[in-house]
């Protein structure tokens, strides 16, 4: 739910706050976590408002640049250029612009994919799919059907439990669907394979510029991304301490390839799959938009501080703060309950 949390609402130094997601390996101390340069690092919670300054603070022994956004997403994922993506069906040719391809707001995404064989019975989007993967630990693995491309024998997924769950390797895999189909895919079905890929929500798609604007499932600041928009359960910290909000965090980045699991695993172009069935190849990722940005490229003298004030933020704007080096990062203001837009 909605708290009143006030003081430092968050924290986040460049090239030092670690974070981990489901594909890293498990091995302690360093394999398991990875840092970046810039992450969004606060998200303003559901039915909130959130007011404040951001302090900026560098003492890395020299000059350093630093970069601001309020985004609304974990990822923009850019697709190809309309002459890259499958021709219209309709005219044989390259479609005219991107808005013949559809995502609508709030609807679920994914580059997760099942090439598939011995289809039994029929499998539906929003059927839970269940199976076993011999070679992880816990072997029950989930996911849930976003789309059914029978013609090619393909289905798409989303909200995988674990992202190598498909990684079945010299393995052969029986799933089931929560109506009762199934399919198999693995050592024993020549040509099948699968995806490691990525899903979530769609915050917003440019149909001017091919972009997607993506809430990642697997992203985690001090709200967890897998329910946003659950009120009652997105909030990591509720008693307003400022180290359960800013640390443990979550991201598994978008890139422009992934692996395809098969007989012989190999690296592909990430596609996504439009919410009228048609496969985009993806050219680009990023995390903020040059719209975005309220600071750009400033430039912070060793052992100064910048001060950005008069932010406020609405319901999921969130702050991005993106440097080369380790400046701190240090929100601090108000989070306050507000009424939810009927």
């Amino acid at each position: 739910m909605a708290t009143k949390q006030n003081g430092v609402l968050g924290t986040y130094t460049p090239t030092v706050t670690p974070y981990t997601n489901n594909s890293l390996t498990e091995t302690h101390p360093n394999n398991s976590v990875a840092t970046g340069t810039g992450f969004a690092f606060y998200t303003c919670p559901g039915a909130s408002l959130a007011s404040g300054k951001l302090m900026l603070a560098n003492n890395t022994g020299g000059a350093v640049n630093v970069d601001v956004a309020i985004v609304e997403q974990s990822d923009i994922i850019q697709f190809d250029a309309l002459s890259s993506q499958p021709n219209n069906p309709s005219t044989s040719a390259s479609y005219l612009n991107y808005s013949y391809f559809s995502f609508p707001k709030n609807s679920y995404v994914s580059s997760i994919y099942i090439e598939y064989a011995n289809l039994t019975g029929t499998i539906n989007a929003n059927e839970t799919i269940t199976f076993n993967n011999t070679t992880l630990t816990p072997q029950a693995q989930t996911a849930t059907v976003l789309y059914h491309d029978t013609a090619n024998n393909k289905i798409w997924l989303r909200n995988l439990s674990k992202p190598d769950a498909l990684n079945v390797q010299n393995t052969t895999v029986t799933a089931t669907a929560s109506g009762g189909g199934t399919f198999e895919w693995g050592a024993s079905h020549a040509g099948s394979a699968a995806s490691q890929g990525h899903s979530g929500i769609v915050s917003f798609y440019d149909t001017y510029k091919g972009r997607l604007f993506l809430q990642n499932y697997e992203f985690r600041n001090n709200l967890d991304w897998a329910v946003l928009g659950d009120v009652n359960n997105e909030n990591r910290e509720l008693g307003n301490s400022n180290l359960n909000r800013s640390y443990a965090n979550v991201y598994s980045p978008v890139a422009t390839t992934q692996t395809r699991f098969a007989s012989s695993n190999s690296t592909v172009t990430t596609e996504f799959i439009t919410a009228n069935g048609i496969e985009l190849l993806v050219s680009g990722v990023s995390q903020a938009a040059p719209e975005q940005y309220i600071v750009r490229n400033k430039q912070i003298t060793d052992a100064s501080t910048l001060e950005v004030g008069g932010i406020v933020l609405g319901t999921y704007q969130t702050l991005f703060v993106n440097c080369s080096a380790a400046v701190t990062a240090t929100f601090i203001g108000f989070e306050e309950a507000a009424e939810i837009p009927s």
